[in-house]
């Protein structure tokens, strides 16, 4: 199984430097200086930032761009909020209430002080806190008291606007658009910066130090991004190859295209990030190559992101099937459990939907010809998941009422007052622990064979990859699945 950590952990740092620079913005202009929302103008070096408040991406997108702005006088950011609408046609934010309210201070912010926000947001940075945007308005020059009005009489409606705008520049998720086009160059200073720069009036632009000559680069290796319907190239991830290899550009082919069947015959998963296997490139890789987070494959190098959503392309489909990847005693696994059989229950899952639950984790044989086990959360969790998938082979009508009353209290070793309550025998459990242990082997051995490691994840269909309710809810036919309190987190075991 691939080990994710550490590219994650690159994007991870990436972001926290990003957040952390010395970023101190001056006051861009008073109080009360509103503009409207005028269309980009070609050759205007305009840049509007949609994102979502709590996104890394976003962020470090806007400290690139606010950075370039100041840099060229010239040059002008907007920031807009993107957030979700619902079925009913409200408006809710991806990680909850206190995104949602960001977002609505954000519109309003854009709509009547957009030469504010770059300040504000600074300011935001350096201030986190739920209440740390009273502070943020204050330094950027804005009545905290007024936007806090503003934003409850005045933000869904300006949300609406912002999100109406997105879909005419066919905005659907975090990107930075340059002249009304997103940009697409690396995500550093300079790339953005010479981008900007260039698409200033000849006579507006800042002209390099007098005798600077740059310096001759290597050619980066090629770099191709395969994805399918559905599936959007992860721009932080990207960015993260950039740092490796400066001025990668990516080809994006898709799956489902002749150019990927001849290139690629054997890919199996989707989004894939795929690079040539020259000694240069294996070099810089040396330590993410040890650890296993890519796979060698015809002379090309092989990263499959598991982060968001994917599709299993080599995989049998199962038509009308949800299969649940957790680890028992993860608090967002839990969660999971709870929205998707609470929906089960109310009947709002897709008619005849067959529903199974999946434990992650590793087994291996000993020996003695036993089972070695190895779950995130211990030795307590791994016989958990043992007793679940017995019950539910063994007990199946028994074992949703198990699962809930369990889920009330996963961590207590009192499993047995659970099983009484579900009407199941404790001592029937404790008889077929040995072949509770084999079928955990067994059902680790889909978790690994399909690289999850993140709970909760789920397998619609046997083929299409979601992580987290978040994604779950997005598919049509899941809308009513109750979002928990954190739809988009989870535990991982790389």
């Amino acid at each position: 199984m691939a080990n994710r950590k550490h590219l994650q952990s690159a994007i991870a740092v990436s972001f926290l430097v990003s957040l952390l620079m010395p970023l101190f913005p001056g006051l861009c202009g008073a109080a009360g200086n509103k503009k409207p929302a005028l269309p980009a103008v070609n050759g205007s070096g305009r840049m509007e930032l949609f994102f979502e408040p709590m996104d890394g991406e976003g962020w470090q997108l806007f400290f690139l761009a606010d950075m370039v702005r100041k840099r060229l006088g010239a040059a002008e950011l907007r920031v807009y909020p993107l957030v979700i609408k619902n079925a009913d046609g409200t408006f809710s934010a991806r990680r909850g209430e206190v995104e949602f309210a960001e977002s609505r201070r954000l519109a309003v912010l854009a709509k009547n002080y957009p030469s504010l926000v770059p300040a504000y947001l600074g300011a935001r940075s350096m201030n986190p806190s739920a209440e740390g945007w009273r502070d943020s308005a204050l330094f950027a020059g804005v009545n905290p008291d007024n936007l806090e009005r503003l934003s409850a009489a005045e933000g869904a409606a300006e949300l609406a606007a912002v999100m109406a705008r997105a879909a005419a520049l066919g905005v659907t998720s975090t990107v930075l658009l340059l002249d009304g086009r997103p940009y697409g160059g690396a995500q550093r200073l300079m790339p953005l910066f010479d981008a900007v720069n260039a698409a200033l009036p000849a006579a507006r632009r800042q002209a390099p130090p007098a005798g600077y000559k740059p310096r001759p680069k290597a050619p980066p290796p090629g770099f191709w991004v395969v994805l399918s319907s559905g599936i959007q190239k992860n721009n932080a991830l990207v960015a993260v190859f950039d740092k490796y290899f400066e001025d990668i550009k990516a080809s994006v082919l898709d799956y489902a295209g002749p150019e990927r069947a001849a290139k690629f015959p054997w890919l199996e998963f989707v989004p894939a990030y795929i690079i040539s296997a020259t000694p240069e490139a294996k070099s810089r890789l040396e330590a993410e190559l040890k650890a296993g987070l890519f796979r060698e494959k015809d002379g090309f190098l092989v990263y499959e992101d598991r982060q968001r959503s994917g599709f299993y392309a080599g995989r049998a489909a199962r038509e009308n099937t949800l299969e649940l990847f957790v680890m028992s005693q993860c608090p967002y696994g839990v969660l999971a459990e709870t929205s998707v059989f609470d929906a089960e229950k109310n009947k709002l899952l897709p008619p005849g939907l067959k529903v199974e639950l999946h434990f992650i984790g590793t087994a291996v044989k000993n020996d003695k010809g036993g089972w070695d086990f190895s779950s995130l959360h211990g030795e307590a969790e791994w016989q958990e998941n043992a007793r679940q998938l017995f019950i539910a082979r063994r007990f199946p009508e028994k074992f949703r009422g198990y699962l809930a009353e369990r889920n009330r209290s996963v961590n207590s070793p009192d499993w047995q007052k659970a099983a009484s309550a579900a009407g199941v025998d404790p001592a029937a459990v404790t008889k077929g622990f040995e072949e509770a242990k084999a079928m955990l082997a067994e059902d680790f051995a889909v978790s690994s064979q399909l690289g999850i490691t993140t709970s909760p994840s789920f397998v619609l269909n046997g083929r299409q990859f979601l992580v987290g309710v978040g994604e779950l809810v997005k598919v049509p036919g899941f809308e009513k699945v109750p979002a928990p309190g954190q739809p988009g987190a989870g535990c991982n075991s790389k």
